[in-house]
Formats: structure tokens, C-alpha cells, sequence
């Protein structure tokens, strides 16, 4: 039962997660992307350069944001294997396909506009594997995160 509520909890919150970002901030980054494009398409220097630069710090701040959800699903894990008679391999396999699956949803959703426009996806999907390899290295990025889930690191 304690897997069940885990695995549901997790396909709710992806769930929220895929739709509200689809929804509310795919559209926002969209609109940027095409205006940035139309600076680089001015054929001036300055403006690509600016275009540029900022497709950058839009993928860094998306990788961010979607990376929190990596750092949630680890926490989740961790919260729930502190539980008598859990299996860790079973939780964090169950997170990997969900959390990978949620970031595919909305990484499958946007625009392919050259290799800044899916570097914040692939990343946010690798930090997983990094969070949950390295659990201090999410309390360095997330500091905020840990505490809002009730979750504090041994020391």
C-alpha cells in the first residue's frame, strides 16, 4: 500500500507539473523564442549576440525550473524509504520512469529550435540520476527544497 500512495502521489504531482507548464509557461517561452529569432534574423551583430545571450540564460533558468522537479522526485524516494520494509531499488527505478516520463511529456511539447532549445530538457533529466547518486549535491542547487518537504540530510 505504502508503494501504491508513493507511485500515485509522484503521477499526480507529473501530472500537474506537465500540464500546468504546457500550459502556462510553454507559451510565454515560445513567444521569446520567436522574438529572439527575429533579432538574429536582422542580420545586425549586436542583436544575435543579444539573441544569443539570452537563449542561453532561457535555457539555464528552464533548466532550473524543471530540475526542481528531478530534486522533488528524489526527495520523495528518500522520504519514503525511511519507512520500515521498503526496497530502494523498487522506489527509485518507479521515480526514474516517472519523473523521465513527465520531463519527456513536456520536453516531446516544445519547439525544436537547434540545440539550446533541448538542453534544458536533456539536463533536467540527467539531474535525477545525479541527485539521486549524490543526494548533497540537490541541498547545494535546492536548498529551499528539502525543508518545504519535510526532508533534513543526516550530517
Amino acid at each position: 500500500m505504502n508503494y501504491l500512495v508513493y507511485a500515485g502521489f509522484l503521477l499526480l504531482w507529473g501530472w500537474i507539473l506537465a500540464a500546468g507548464y504546457i500550459r502556462y509557461v510553454l507559451p510565454f517561452i515560445e513567444s521569446a523564442y520567436d522574438s529572439l529569432e527575429s533579432m538574429e534574423k536582422s542580420g545586425e551583430t549586436f542583436p544575435r549576440i543579444i539573441a544569443f545571450l539570452s537563449k542561453i540564460i532561457m535555457s539555464g533558468a528552464q533548466m532550473y525550473l524543471l530540475g526542481i522537479w528531478s530534486a522533488y522526485c528524489v526527495l520523495r524516494t528518500m522520504i519514503f524509504l525511511r519507512a520500515p520494509g521498503t526496497s530502494g531499488w523498487l522506489y527509485y527505478i518507479t521515480a526514474f520512469l516517472i519523473c523521465e516520463g513527465v520531463l519527456g511529456i513536456v520536453a516531446k511539447r516544445e519547439k525544436y529550435r537547434g540545440l539550446l532549445s533541448v538542453f534544458h530538457s536533456a539536463m533536467a533529466m540527467g539531474l535525477f540520476v545525479i541527485f539521486a547518486l549524490n543526494p548533497y549535491f540537490l541541498a547545494s542547487v535546492y536548498p529551499w527544497l528539502p525543508p518545504l518537504v519535510k526532508f533534513s540530510f543526516p550530517r
